[in-house]
């Protein structure tokens, strides 16, 4: 694999930071405090403890107003206020919200958190639960699940008065939440837990195994391995057997 070198690379002048290309040239005068690395054609920079965004051209695409900043990803960044930190260590993680290539906050800075991006959808933290916002600013749910996980085959796990159940990209309830434990789909298959018992169920909820073992592993080649009556045996994404005892 062959690496080369980014068109504009960081570059530090006494106690300042810009960029320069690969010749040395300075592109971007050092004029920041510190600075991320491009990314999607877009870097932050921090200037005065406060963090902004420019572009390959130095232009300031948001003012530099921000506690804090991550990486552009997908078109879009989180950005915080209010965070503290002491000895690199987050004391007080502040709100964050979203900005969009543009510099335009299309979330607010009013999460206590926000999740991994996926399809143009952002979970949201806001009191300790935890809901869904599309690139539009607009809710596909409310923010009360107490936990989510990822979308797998275009389903997502939510965990909702201590059970699971999992819902579409559009805050659709698909499978109502009765679950202990949930894993995650698998050519339209999934494990889930009721009480102390594993099976499985398809994508409508239906089952396709009997909820009776006592450990269940996950897919891997169309098999799954699972533990009954002190036994391990595999079975496929039919329910079929390939044990006896």
């Amino acid at each position: 694999m062959i690496l080369s070198l980014p068109d504009l690379i960081a570059y530090r002048k006494k106690d300042k930071w810009g960029f320069c290309d690969k010749n040395i040239k300075l592109i971007i005068p050092a004029k920041f405090d510190s600075v991320g690395i491009f990314s999607e054609d877009l870097v932050k920079v921090e200037l005065n403890n406060k963090w902004g965004f420019i572009n390959s051209k130095g232009e300031e695409i948001t003012e530099i107003k921000y506690d804090d900043a991550e990486n552009f990803q997908n078109g879009f960044a989180k950005v915080n206020f209010g965070i503290k930190k002491k000895n690199n260590y987050i004391v007080f993680s502040g709100k964050w919200g979203i900005i969009n290539a543009s510099g335009k906050e299309i979330i607010p800075v009013q999460y206590n958190e926000i999740g991994e991006f996926y399809d143009d959808i952002f979970p949201v933290k806001l009191n300790d639960k935890w809901g869904l916002i599309n690139k539009a600013g607009k809710s596909i749910t409310s923010t009360k699940y107490d936990e989510l996980g990822k979308f797998s085959e275009n389903l997502m796990p939510v965990k909702l008065a201590n059970k699971w159940g999992f819902i579409n990209k559009n805050g659709d309830e698909v499978i109502s939440n009765n679950y202990k434990e949930v894993g995650y789909f698998h050519n339209g298959i999934v494990k889930v837990r009721l009480n102390d018992w594993w099976g499985l169920i398809n994508i409508e909820g239906k089952g396709i195994t009997p909820i009776k073992y006592d450990e269940m592993e996950d897919f891997k080649d169309d098999l799954i391995k699972v533990k009954i009556n002190d036994h391990w045996g595999y079975i496929d994404k039919n329910g079929t057997e390939y044990f006896e005892d």
